[in-house]
């Protein structure tokens, strides 16, 4: 049976309005059903096959919700929701543990492998790790535009970041630019963060983000070098 005209624009709004918990549950559903799915391979595999399909439907949601989202709708969702900060230390800590996962999966199982199935390993693991860091980072990116307009609305005029072009409120893409630009170099960049708090979560997420990206560097070259 067909869904209605009435009953498509309803899902179709809804995903493209979704909350961080929302998006981590339908990536979740989305993951284990492909966990479980009987894949000719092992099961080490099979779970970084759904880490990686549940990832791209977090990804898809969100830039799909980012894209919609203009300054004043970013500023009206982001005062009234945000992502426990429980929630962002045990998602970390999940997508921290899948990336040493994926990298003991290619220390340990690429060597025995040839051809393609040795090819596929291998980029399975890249794809895991990748989605790994853009998680990271961009559920960053919602915590920063819920503190931002949070101390705006308590009367802090800058909301704690700087951003250049100040004619110009900001929007979803602009804490997503903030974010990865500290998740690809540990540092700010043109956007100054102003306040203690806003500093407080800046000096985290960068020890975060130079922290999972020596992991990867370091566990890498183990790879590189068991495989030549």
């Amino acid at each position: 049976m067909e869904a209605t005209p009435a009953l498509q624009c309803r899902m179709r709004k809804h995903l493209s309005t979704t909350t961080g918990p929302q998006r981590l549950l339908y990536g979740t559903a989305i993951g284990g059903a492909v966990a479980l799915v009987p894949w000719p391979v092992d099961g080490m595999a099979r779970g970084l096959a759904g880490w990686c399909a549940g990832v791209l439907v977090y990804q898809v949601l969100t830039w799909w919700l980012i894209e919609t989202f203009d300054a004043r709708r970013t500023r009206e969702r982001a005062q009234s929701l945000d992502q426990p900060n429980l929630m962002i230390l045990v998602s970390m800590l999940v997508v921290v543990a899948v990336s040493v996962v994926a990298i003991a999966m290619l220390l340990q199982q690429v060597k025995e492998l040839t051809g393609w199935e040795r090819a596929g390993h291998v980029l399975l693991g890249v794809v895991a790790l990748a989605g790994s860091w853009l998680m990271m980072h961009t559920i960053y990116a919602f915590h920063y535009a819920h503190r931002y307009y949070i101390d705006q609305k308590g009367g802090r005029h800058d909301g704690g970041l700087d951003f250049p072009g100040k004619d110009d409120a900001p929007d979803y893409f602009d804490f997503l630019y903030y974010s990865y630009v500290i998740g690809m170099t540990s540092q700010v960049s043109d956007v100054q963060a102003t306040s203690r708090e806003m500093r407080r979560i800046t000096l985290v997420h960068s020890v975060l983000a130079f922290a999972f990206n020596m992991l990867v560097l370091a566990l890498s070259i183990n790879v590189v070098a068991g495989a030549i």
